[in-house]
């Protein structure tokens, strides 16, 4: 994984050319940070012909970040609120508009929560799904996320206290200061780490780090942090940028362990953006025995990837309900096609009690042990 390292330094930081093949190009591009080398291209030797593939690339997705932009910026909803990660995470880029937005999450204050949800659907939008955390609204295919609540923590007191934090500070520009944004992003690392994330979702957080967290400001950060047990996250995570992404070193993080910073790259490495298709086939058993603890958390594995893995389920509303019966049965069929699986049985569960042992360390969430939820007008753990 060095050439890839070495891009994103090449990209953030610029060191020296880099030569990139297939392989290096397809980590990139399965973690969507492909695009951030535009600007950085003329300094990349490569094939012709990846070189053409990789700038058809970079348009399709400046094109999409265009059509995102737009729908944002003409939001119909009157009420305040502001945009969470997406636009908010870009503007710490030296070029934001490479930076791929998936969909714009958006929250408002808890009293003005049924006004939006009315705007947008005057506005054009349609409900693509209804969850207790957020309400999913498509216009001109775009997503735009409504949240009623953003935390995703184990303890309830540490979720109203997050919420809260951002939700007071909801003004007129859409964007939250920067320590609460900074925290917001922390959190989303914090939020799907266990189901698997990217590098996007880490150069989030190092450009954040980059531009707002010099050594004379870490101490107010980590009082943030620390309200919602992830002050150990930021520490570890920002030594591992430095690392391994070249981020200018902090004495604050310098005494991070760093073979837990080593063994948390290679976790993200692993997993992929969000822990899609490919890291299925990375961990089946290991996130089997991980999640298979509590029947709760057991089905929630079940039914994400049976919705990433099963495209009529993601085209017709009537088959979701049996996501969870499609992925038991390519997880069955995966274990008898193995030609040893006792070996790889044995090996996969020692991997998913690494994984709980690293979780630990870090001091994030494991859905596990139960998340709060905020319903009725409090926050409660399900």
């Amino acid at each position: 994984m060095s050439s890839v390292f070495d891009v994103i330094k090449l990209i953030f930081w610029n060191s020296e050319k880099v030569t990139v093949d297939r392989d290096t190009y397809d980590v990139l591009a399965y973690h969507m940070i492909d695009a951030l080398a535009a600007s950085a291209l003329s300094r990349i030797e490569m094939p012709d012909d990846l070189r053409m593939e990789w700038k058809t690339s970079i348009m399709r997705q400046v094109v999409y970040n265009a059509q995102v932009n737009y729908v944002q910026n003409h939001l119909p909803i009157t009420v305040p609120y502001v945009v969470l990660k997406g636009s908010s995470a870009a503007q710490y880029y030296p070029y934001p508009e490479y930076r791929i937005i998936g969909d714009i999450d958006i929250i408002t204050r808890r009293e003005d929560f049924d006004q939006a949800y009315q705007e947008l659907l005057q506005g054009g939008f349609v409900i693509s799904k209804e969850l207790d955390r957020e309400v999913g609204f498509l216009k001109n295919d775009v997503l735009a996320e409504l949240h009623r609540f953003f935390a995703s923590l184990n303890d309830p007191k540490q979720a109203k206290y997050m919420d809260d934090l951002i939700i007071e500070n909801i003004g007129s520009s859409h964007m939250l200061p920067d320590d609460i944004n900074g925290l917001v992003l922390l959190e989303h690392i914090n939020q799907h780490l266990e189901r698997g994330l990217g590098l996007r979702q880490i150069i989030d957080w190092m450009m954040f780090v980059d531009k707002c967290l010099p050594d004379e400001k870490w101490l107010s950060f980590q009082n943030y942090a620390k309200a919602i047990g992830l002050d150990s996250l930021a520490i570890v995570a920002t030594r591992m940028c430095e690392l391994y992404l070249g981020l200018p070193h902090r004495e604050w993080c310098s005494r991070a362990d760093e073979k837990l910073c080593k063994q948390l790259m290679d976790y993200i490495l692993a997993c992929g953006n969000f822990g899609n298709v490919r890291s299925e086939n990375i961990g089946t058993g290991e996130n089997v025995f991980y999640f298979g603890s509590t029947p709760k958390s057991m089905l929630g594995l079940l039914t994400d990837r049976g919705m990433a893995n099963w495209k009529a389920a993601q085209k017709h509303a009537i088959l979701r309900p049996f996501a969870w019966i499609y992925q038991t049965v390519r997880y069955i069929k995966r274990g008898l096609s193995r030609a040893d699986a006792t070996a790889e049985i044995k090996k996969e569960h020692k991997a998913a009690k690494q994984r709980i042992k690293m979780f630990k360390a870090l001091g994030v969430r494991q859905s596990t042990k139960g998340l709060a939820v905020y319903k009725n007008g409090k926050y409660i753990k399900e």
